[in-house]
C-alpha cells in the first residue's frame, strides 16, 4: 500500500491532488452544447503564409535580439556548466601548539563559516571553542538521527522513519490539546502500517490512502476532490485522514513581521481573500463567503487562519470544513501542530473576486489566539 508525498510544481494545484475548480455544468447555445472549460478552436491557417515575423522595431523584440547577439559576451568566464554556485574547499591551517583565542590574532582569510566541522578544526587551534561548540551540536544532531532510526523496525526507509517521528509528535499533541478531531485511531493505525511495511513512502508523486475509524477505507489512489468530499460526508467531517497529502517531515511556515509604527510599504504585503466552504459551494450564495486580510508570506507552505475563522465559515456555510489531517509545521517559534482543512479561496479587490475560478487550498488552523503578537493570517503559496 504505497503512499507518497505530492510534490508541487509551479503549474500544479496549490493542494496536491485537488482540482483547481469545481466541475461546471455544460452550457447550451442553440442546438449545440459545449463545456465552459473546453479550449477555443484555433482559426485555420491561410495557405501560403507561415509564421509571422516579429516587428523588430518593437522594444521587447529589439531587446531579445540584442541579448541573442551578445549572448556569448554575457557569459561569466570559467563558470562551470550546470552549477549555480561553487564553494571553495576549506583552507587547512595546520596544527599549532598554542591556540589562538584572541580575535585580533586571527590570520587573514580564516573564517568560522567553513562547511566541514571536523576534529581537525579543533586541532588547528584557531578559536577552538567555536569549533568545540559546533561539534557538540552536530554530535547531538547525529545522535538524534540514530535514535530515530533505532526506534523503528529494521529495513524501513529514512523517509518512513521521519514520518513515524512526526506522527508520534502529532499523537502526543492530541493528548495535550485534548482535541484530536477523531483522528487518534487513524494515526495509531497508520503508524502500525508503516512499521509493518504495509505502508511505504516514495518521493515520486503517487496515490494517497484514506483512513477512518482506525482503518484504511480507500486507496491507494490519486486524490480527487469529489471523492474526498463524499468520504467526508459518509464518515463525518471529523475523523477522516488523508495520508500522503502532507510531506513526511514538517513544512515551513515562517512569518514576516512589521512592528509599529508601520510604514507605507507595510500595506504592500497585505491582500484580501474571499473564502468559502468547498462542501457547500454549489448551494451557497455570496453572503455565505467571508473576507480575510492575510499577510502575503512567501515563506509559508500553506495558508494560516485562526480557529475563530474556521468556526465563522462553518456557521456561515452551515457545514463543517473538510479536514484532511493534522500536520507539524516548522515555525519561527519551533514545531507547531495544526489542523489541515480544505477551503476555496479567491483574491478579492474592488468589491469583486479577481481570479476566474475559485482555488482549492490547504489552510492550516493554528492554535494561537488572534490577540497573540505572532498570530497573523498568512496567505501561503
Amino acid at each position: 500500500m504505497p503512499t507518497t508525498r505530492q510534490k508541487r510544481e509551479p503549474a500544479e494545484d496549490l493542494l496536491p491532488g485537488l482540482p483547481m475548480d469545481e466541475k461546471r455544468p455544460k452550457r447550451s447555445t442553440g442546438s449545440e452544447a459545449s463545456s465552459s472549460r473546453a479550449p477555443k478552436a484555433k482559426p485555420a491557417a491561410k495557405k501560403g503564409k507561415g509564421k509571422q515575423k516579429q516587428d523588430e522595431s518593437l522594444p521587447h523584440v529589439a531587446l531579445a535580439n540584442s541579448l541573442l547577439k551578445r549572448g556569448d559576451a554575457l557569459l561569466v568566464p570559467n563558470f562551470p556548466q550546470g552549477c549555480y554556485q561553487t564553494l571553495a574547499p576549506p583552507k587547512e591551517w595546520g596544527h599549532r601548539d598554542v591556540p589562538i583565542t584572541n580575535p585580533a590574532d586571527i590570520p587573514k582569510g580564516w573564517t568560522s563559516c567553513d562547511l566541514d566541522i571536523a576534529e581537525e578544526r579543533i586541532d588547528e587551534g584557531i578559536m577552538p571553542t567555536i569549533w568545540e561548540a559546533k561539534l557538540v551540536t552536530y554530535k547531538k544532531m547525529k545522535q538524534r538521527r540514530i535514535d530515530m532510526i533505532n526506534s523503528g523496525p529494521p529495513g524501513i526507509s529514512w523517509e518512513v522513519v521521519q514520518r513515524l517521528d512526526s506522527l508520534q509528535m502529532i499523537k502526543k499533541s492530541f493528548g495535550e490539546t485534548r482535541d484530536d478531531n477523531g483522528n487518534t485511531p487513524n494515526v495509531i493505525a497508520i503508524m502500525a502500517a508503516y512499521r509493518s511495511g504495509d505502508l511505504v513512502w516514495n518521493d515520486d508523486p503517487g496515490p494517497v490512502t484514506y483512513w477512518a475509524q482506525g482503518k484504511m477505507i480507500a486507496g491507494p489512489k490519486k486524490m480527487e476532490m469529489d471523492e474526498f468530499l463524499a468520504i467526508s460526508r459518509e464518515y463525518g467531517y471529523r475523523g477522516v485522514w488523508v495520508e500522503g497529502v502532507d510531506d513526511y517531515k514538517p513544512e515551513p511556515m515562517y512569518l514576516f513581521m512589521c512592528l509599529p509604527p508601520w510604514g507605507s510599504r507595510y500595506s504592500m504585503h497585505m491582500i484580501t481573500v474571499s473564502m468559502r466552504n468547498p462542501s457547500t459551494w454549489a448551494t451557497n450564495t455570496w453572503e455565505h463567503t467571508m473576507l480575510l486580510t492575510v499577510l502575503e508570506d512567501t515563506g509559508a507552505a500553506a495558508m494560516k487562519v485562526y480557529p475563530s475563522d474556521q468556526r465563522f465559515l462553518e456557521h456561515l456555510s452551515g457545514c463543517p470544513l473538510p479536514l484532511t489531517s493534522t500536520k507539524n509545521m516548522a515555525t519561527a517559534a519551533g514545531l507547531a501542530p495544526v489542523r489541515n482543512v480544505v477551503v476555496q479561496v479567491n483574491i478579492f479587490h474592488n468589491d469583486q473576486p479577481m481570479l476566474p475560478r475559485w482555488v482549492n487550498v490547504r489552510a492550516c488552523v493554528g492554535n494561537d489566539s488572534p490577540n497573540s503578537p505572532s498570530a497573523m493570517r498568512l496567505s501561503g503559496v
